[in-house]
């Protein structure tokens, strides 16, 4: 079983306060710069699916009629259609604008769920890591190092479903010793458990770090709750999704065929660039790829203690069960984010749970690095004064990238590849994920554009579009009548056309959003986007079909 040292009842008050301290002020350190962090590019395809679970919840009639529960089964956007992405995200949409204040701006009313979660995974986070180690320093390293992780953070904001099945991960994490120690608490780990499952795909995964530590120490403790508390994620899985209430197992299989099928339907082998050479599910990713992602989008001290902390446990795996869950926890992902047939798009994205918990590995690192001794032995310890300066450099450097690369953090590489610069000098993308289309970029669209005038997109997220127009920040869009005035392309080069090569290569953009001296969006004139179109027509090459839904 999970050994942590025992704490007297004003010791687990001060750390229960304490945890609720980090979750709140986390919260509001992600609701305080929502309002500066652009949209993503799946967070308008998530709005328009939950606004459709409204719609339905709210139109009238009965079982049978276009509303009631045949209603919503019928026009359930998630789970058993299009890709298969569970509810949890929309459902999050859907609470988030029933109850958010209305002072806030559109987005972040929307985004105040998804916030809300990670948030309170970051609180647990702290509290259990406190709770196993006994040192404030394992959990205020590990929280500090997971909100100044750029990608992290701001994925942290977005309504889509990453962020969600991270901090579905790290409570089911944070859940299981106590359910291994007391079978009354098994319920709330797999609770925890089901909102990783209700997330994303990748959330059925989470049981696996869980297994394999269960046979490694043969603990029948942990077999207990994984038997009981599967089971009771799957429950709640379904409990989500309204259209498996009739029909559990075919919905089920459904679910599963649609995620393990992806190179099977169209718009989704989504073509990344690594290195300068592009990849998709016809022609995988490196295996190393997630190792790289890993040492080059986490900042150098903190990856460093993230380093010590992983081979510190792996290497005291027999004495140090609770370490060794966090390894493999994040192992997980790394690993099958890795095999051939995993998706490869969006950099760090689709493996997103893994920094969480090389985040709490960098509190593990911290605790390692300033006590020579194991952290149990309290008796031992002696601490290092290198080590404070290493968590120092590690905290006040992850704070300054943060900040630096904000409100871009998807743009975030480190020093160890030369920055943003570095990497686009080797080929990596310079962003991915459209939050290059910020405020700044939409003011000078609207300053620019006539009213009988319009602007179109290369690629773009065209619900992102819709919700953008509705809310006034984009006067005018591909579907409105006028003629086209500006086209906008992403630096995003795994899905570039013959005609956007061209005009990076040949055409002078009106305007470009840039980081560091790196473009991250170019704004065209349609006359040069015509003239380019014209070129590759003249020169026979044709677009590679790259689509997303």
């Amino acid at each position: 079983m999970i050994q942590s040292p025992p704490m007297n009842a004003n010791s687990r008050l001060h750390l229960t306060l304490a945890s609720c301290a980090v979750a709140v002020s986390s919260g509001l350190l992600l609701l305080a710069t929502s309002a500066a962090m652009p949209m993503g590019w799946d967070e308008g395809d998530t709005i328009a699916r939950a606004e459709a679970i409204v719609a339905v919840a709210n139109s009238q009639g009965g079982d049978d009629g276009p509303g009631g529960l045949a209603g919503l089964e019928a026009a359930w956007p998630f789970t058993v259609g299009r890709e298969g992405h569970p509810p949890l995200a929309g459902l999050l949409i859907v609470a988030s604008d029933a109850i958010a204040p209305r002072g806030l701006d559109p987005l972040s009313r929307l985004r105040l769920g998804h916030m809300a979660l990670f948030a309170v995974a970051a609180g647990a986070m702290f509290y259990r890591l406190v709770r196993d180690y006994r040192l404030w320093i394992v959990g205020i390293v590990a929280v500090a190092v997971l909100l100044t992780m750029p990608r992290m953070f701001a994925h942290a904001h977005f309504t889509t479903y990453d962020a969600p099945v991270t901090a579905g991960w790290v409570l089911a994490w944070a859940a299981f010793a106590p359910a291994c120690r007391d079978w009354r608490l098994t319920p709330v780990f797999g609770a925890a458990l089901g909102l990783a499952f209700a997330a994303k795909f990748t959330g059925w995964l989470a049981p696996v770090p869980f297994l394999v530590w269960a046979i490694i120490y043969r603990d029948a403790r942990a077999w207990r709750a994984l038997v009981v508390g599967v089971p009771l994620a799957v429950a709640v899985f379904v409990a989500l999704n309204p259209p498996l209430w009739s029909e559990p197992l075919a919905g089920l299989r459904t679910f599963l065929s649609l995620n393990l099928h992806r190179a099977e339907q169209p718009g989704l082998n989504i073509t990344t660039q690594f290195f300068g050479s592009r990849y998709n599910l016809g022609h995988p990713l490196p295996w190393y790829n997630t190792l790289v992602w890993t040492a080059i989008t986490i900042s150098p001290m903190a990856l460093l203690l993230g380093g010590i902390g992983l081979v510190a446990s792996v290497r005291r795996w027999r004495r140090d069960r609770v370490s060794l869950l966090v390894v493999l926890c994040w192992a997980t992902l790394i690993v099958v984010r890795a095999l051939p047939w995993a998706p490869p798009h969006d950099g760090v994205r689709l493996f997103l749970p893994g920094f969480a918990f090389f985040a709490a590995l960098a509190g593990v690192g911290a605790g390692r690095a300033l006590y020579r001794e194991s952290l149990f032995d309290q008796d031992k310890i002696v601490a290092q004064g290198w080590a404070k300066v290493a968590i120092a450099l590690a905290l006040v450097m992850s704070t300054f990238d943060a900040i630096a690369y904000f409100p871009h953090g998807l743009s975030y590489y480190n020093r160890l590849i030369g920055g943003l610069r570095g990497a686009a000098a080797v080929g990596m993308e310079a962003t991915y994920y459209w939050d290059s289309l910020d405020r700044e970029t939409l003011a000078w669209l609207r300053e620019h554009t006539a009213d009988d005038e319009k602007v179109r997109f290369a690629w773009g997220p065209t619900a992102n579009l819709a919700l953008l127009k509705r809310w006034g920040l984009l006067e005018r869009v591909e579907s409105d009548p006028g003629s086209y005035r500006w086209y906008v392309v992403q630096r995003r080069g795994g899905v570039y056309r013959p005609h956007d090569v061209w005009l990076i290569d040949h055409a002078r953009p009106a305007y470009q959003r840039s980081l560091f001296g790196v473009p991250l969006l170019d704004v065209y004139s349609d006359d040069d986007y015509q003239h380019a179109e014209t070129n590759c027509e003249r020169n026979g090459r044709e677009s590679p079909g790259a689509e997303r839904s």
